[in-house]
């Protein structure tokens, strides 16, 4: 599938994010979001929706991949810019740029928590959803993927965890309410002005990463520190701690609707329970168990939960119930006309 189009687009707070079209220009508008915070715009996002149908539109979400300023660039980058809010509103100023009424909304991991998100914001715009390996970024999934799941990796959760430790603020005995969390730990040390110790800290996060979602994905060794830190991985890493450990920015989310303060995502669904949606999640993401999914499934009555057994993270089936879904709801006319 070929590009259409592509360019910046200035988003304000001296960003600019990078977007690209592809497939039929005439076709059913349908938005990828990329996962992480500070995941990349792979070209694999477009082999999941049927190309002659489908008028695709991919971004770098702010601060990732080909969008300026990079989070990942060398030395101290100010992220006082950086939050869900924002990006939704980036979102929304990406589908007024390209003439876009409504459109099919598709999030992959973090950028499951990004659909939910500007769909809940902007109800009116979306058509339907299409999530896979779901998550809504709630402290209880934060703390599950960064210090509880540290019960089925110890070995790696103990180099990962004895690095905040020794450098920062981090204290795996200090069970009181007023701790330091681990990922603020490793937020404030990917902050330092210490570039080395910045470093690391990168170093030391991105493998812990790629420790806790190689199950079911056929990696059987711990995750080694990688000798060299790129661009993306900073990025990444600086992403996902600022997100993750400000929880994703959505504890309140749906407070303006009339939900219980820090419900978060989960009480904000009335505003969405009607768009039809497919939510696909492997049985054995031991990083996002499907209890999420099924949570949300279960207070989204137009929602569809395809959980699979023997994958994880992603995998070769979960693609294929991806494909499934855009294919079944491109050939959809929208109700709303």
């Amino acid at each position: 599938m070929s590009t259409l189009r592509s360019g910046m687009l200035p988003v304000g707070d001296g960003h600019e994010i990078f977007w690209e079209t592809s497939g039929s220009a005439d076709g059913v508008p349908a938005l990828y979001l990329h996962g992480g915070p500070g995941g990349r715009l792979s070209p694999g996002y477009r082999d999941k929706v049927p190309a002659d149908r489908t008028h695709l539109v991919g971004l770098s979400q702010r601060g990732a991949g080909a969008s300026t300023p990079s989070a990942g660039a060398a030395g101290c980058v100010d992220l006082s810019a950086q939050s869900t809010p924002r990006l939704v509103a980036d979102l929304e100023l990406l589908r007024e740029h390209l003439g876009i009424g409504s459109w099919i909304v598709q999030g992959v991991s973090w950028g499951s928590t990004l659909a939910l998100a500007y769909a809940q914001a902007h109800p009116a715009r979306v058509r339907g959803i299409v999530l896979m390996a779901v998550t809504a970024t709630s402290r209880r999934e934060v703390d599950w993927i960064t210090e509880g799941i540290g019960a089925v990796f110890p070995e790696a959760w103990d180099r990962f965890a004895a690095f905040a430790e020794q450098h920062g603020d981090f204290d795996r005995r200090d069970h009181g309410p007023d701790r330091v969390r681990i990922v603020e730990a490793y937020r404030r040390l990917l902050a330092s002005e210490d570039a080395e110790l910045a470093e690391a800290a990168a170093a030391h996060w991105c493998a812990w990463e790629d420790e806790h979602v190689r199950i079911g994905g056929g990696v059987l060794e711990i995750a080694p520190l990688p000798q060299q830190v790129t661009d993306q991985q900073r990025a990444f890493a600086r992403l996902v701690t600022h997100y993750w450990a400000h929880d994703g920015f959505v504890g309140d989310w749906a407070v303006p609707w009339g939900a219980a303060p820090g419900s978060g995502l989960l009480g904000g669904m009335d505003r969405i329970g009607r768009i039809p949606a497919v939510l696909i999640h492997g049985r054995r993401d031991v990083s996002g168990p499907v209890l999420t999914a099924w949570e949300l499934h279960r207070a989204w009555p137009a929602s569809e939960l395809v959980v699979v057994e023997d994958e994880g993270h992603g995998g070769p089936q979960m693609v294929r119930a991806w494909r499934e879904a855009m294919d079944r709801l491109t050939a959809t006319p929208d109700p709303r006309g």
